[in-house]
């Protein structure tokens, strides 16, 4: 096995020291641990639901030594599926000192119900209330076409109750337990970006930041086109962030294709940046050559780092504190 020259190792060892801690960050308080950690999951029961949703927190690395301090609070859809990814993307941003830490909140269907009860209840926690569960149109009608072949059925669309569920009942409840600073961030990719879609029109500054992840918006006759242009012809701005995401190789899925995975969010974009809102920031990104599921860690990632990303100092020079003579000389 080759050996670095000793000099060279103790610098690489310096940058990589250096670029995870980097001066004043957060998981150089004392005592603190340098990666997040789960508590024990707990279950509520929704208003109108036959069962209790699971509910998982991931605490900032720092959060037993700052028993002051207050975190922004990042909500997941699909929370036992997704927990993990963005528990892990947090690690390494916050230890990068990237993104400010947060508080994750996972909502979802417990793992050992099995992958079936997992697809039924996202599709009614997800699916925005209407006459229909599909959307008109060449797409939409292959789409209906394709699904009454394989004897599809609508789910009850329950978004609305899940919505409130989560602001009204679940925030609340965790509240009680965490300290959380009031900036609350939602992120849901396929039928979660649907909802998460839905959330940013139906209860417009319930939360702050959206991460919306290859969506299938145009479900329910369009709902959340229709949403906005309702709310455009309330309001002459929206205060929030919005980052919106997909994966190239979708549009080459004739699945993905019929819902317009990738066109109705980039249009959704679109019309937002025509509405010129002073106070709503929106980011775009068409990942290369990623699909429906390889493309979820660069929209969570990049999601964050856009989102949040501004609200750190930028840190310091890993190179500051190198003592080039002494290395030299060994």
């Amino acid at each position: 096995m080759t050996r670095l020259p000793h000099a060279a190792a103790v610098l690489i060892a310096v940058l990589w020291q250096g670029s995870l801690l980097a001066q004043d960050a957060p998981l150089m308080t004392e005592g603190a641990r340098y990666t997040m950690s789960y508590e024990p999951p707990v279950s509520l029961r929704a208003a109108g639901f036959d069962w209790d949703h699971q509910l998982t927190v991931a605490l900032p690395a720092t959060y037993g030594a700052l028993p002051e301090k207050s975190y922004p609070v990042l909500w997941l859809t699909d929370g036992p599926g997704m927990m993990p990814l963005a528990v892990g993307i947090l690690n390494l941003l916050v230890m990068g000192n990237l993104v400010p830490e947060m508080i994750v909140v996972g909502v979802g269907a417990p793992s050992e119900l099995g992958l079936m009860a997992f697809s039924q209840r996202r599709a009614v926690d997800f699916a925005p209330p209407g006459d229909t569960y599909f959307y008109g149109g060449f797409a939409g009608e292959q789409l209906a076409a394709g699904a009454q072949a394989a004897g599809f059925r609508a789910p009850p669309q329950q978004a609305d109750r899940f919505l409130a569920f989560l602001i009204d009942q679940a925030r609340p409840a965790l509240a009680e337990t965490y300290r959380f600073s009031g900036d609350h961030g939602l992120f849901g990719h396929s039928g979660g970006g649907m909802f998460t879609g839905y959330a940013l029109f139906a209860r417009p500054g319930d939360f702050g930041k959206y991460i919306i992840g290859s969506p299938s918006i145009n479900a329910t006759d369009r709902a959340v086109f229709r949403m906005e242009e309702a709310y455009a012809d309330e309001h002459d701005d929206y205060d929030a962030e919005v980052f919106l995401g997909a994966g190239e190789a979708e549009i080459a899925d004739p699945n993905m294709a019929a819902w317009g995975i990738v066109s109705a969010p980039v249009l959704l974009a679109e019309i937002l940046k025509l509405r010129n809102y002073p106070s709503l920031e929106v980011t775009t990104r068409i990942f290369p050559g990623k699909d429906h599921f390889t493309v979820v860690a660069d929209i969570l990632g990049e999601g964050i780092l856009a989102l949040w990303g501004d609200e750190v100092e930028a840190p310091g020079s890993a190179l500051d504190d190198v003592d080039w003579e002494d290395i030299s000389q060994e």
